[in-house]
């Protein structure tokens, strides 16, 4: 249970919106944890197209701060590889519950 709480520590370090969620472990029902996964993915996504934009405004002349649109891939990669963590460890409780 501690290593569902650390995950969702993660991503509310990664997205303010999780600030507002008390626990992400409750038993409320599955549809607050379909939406809580749902937001986060949203929240990947939206940041992989800001990175994208970022990058295609560098390269068309649009900007010219390029420490900025780096800072943005940076943060765009690791909320992936965060989202990644998460499928997987997902995968294996699912995997261990198969087992039982």
């Amino acid at each position: 249970m501690s290593e569902i709480n650390n995950i969702a520590n993660q991503i509310t370090k990664i997205n303010p919106e999780f600030q507002n969620k008390t626990n992400l472990t409750t038993n409320e029902g599955s549809s607050d944890f379909s939406n809580a996964i749902g937001k986060f993915l949203k929240a990947v996504n939206q940041d992989q197209l800001q990175a994208k934009e970022a990058v295609a405004d560098i390269v068309t002349g649009k900007s010219e701060n390029l420490h900025e649109a780096m800072a943005k891939v940076e943060e765009s990669k690791l909320s992936f590889e965060l989202m990644l963590e998460v499928r997987n460890k997902l995968i294996d409780a699912y995997k261990e519950i198969q087992r039982m």
